[in-house]
């Protein structure tokens, strides 16, 4: 590896970290005003925005997007007016998306998949798992410690051990859809 390469790998490592204390930041400002942050993360399908997944036993409307959006774009200005490190990257124009995970929300950690234990998922893998690279089926164990799913495929009848480093997304699958 050449210089110039090592030294482009050591600024995107830099980078990245310092945007996974920005979203650390973002979620504990979430979390303060009494919701669950489910992901942060960035989106690029529409220029760059921070991506922001809120919920709330019973449910999220939009007067709680707007008061989450108001609240963490209040702390993304002070960080700039500080000049804070943690922005860098996003200098540039960004847009800020609050909103619902919805019905079919994405399962991004263990603890999710945990939580939803009972519930159906559907699962895309990043590499193939007897053969298959998208799995639907009920969750029946998450396995925080050894870090394996347990899923039932009602289709084959039968369960499969779905180690978590090879989930590429997941989703819970709304009740009564194909």
């Amino acid at each position: 590896m050449s210089a110039r390469e090592r030294k482009d790998k050591r600024g995107r490592i830099e980078r990245e970290s310092k945007r996974e204390v920005l979203f650390k930041l973002i979620a504990e400002k979430v979390e303060s005003l009494g919701y669950e942050c489910v992901h942060v993360g960035l989106n690029n399908t529409s220029g760059l925005s921070i991506q922001v997944l809120i919920d709330l036993l019973g449910g999220i409307n939009l007067d709680d997007c707007e008061r989450v959006s108001k609240a963490v774009n209040l702390m993304l200005d002070k960080l700039d007016e500080e000049g804070s490190e943690y922005l860098a990257g996003l200098r540039d124009r960004y847009y800020l998306e609050v909103s619902s995970p919805g019905i079919e929300r994405p399962l991004f950690t263990l603890e999710h998949y945990k939580r939803f234990e009972g519930r159906e998922a559907k699962i895309k893998l990043a590499e193939p798992l007897d053969g298959r690279k998208n799995l639907t089926g009920k969750i029946i164990l998450a396995d925080v410690e050894n870090k394996i799913i347990k899923i039932y495929i009602k289709d084959e009848e039968r369960e499969m051990d779905v180690p978590f480093n090879i989930i590429k997304a997941g989703n819970l699958k709304e009740e009564g859809l194909c």
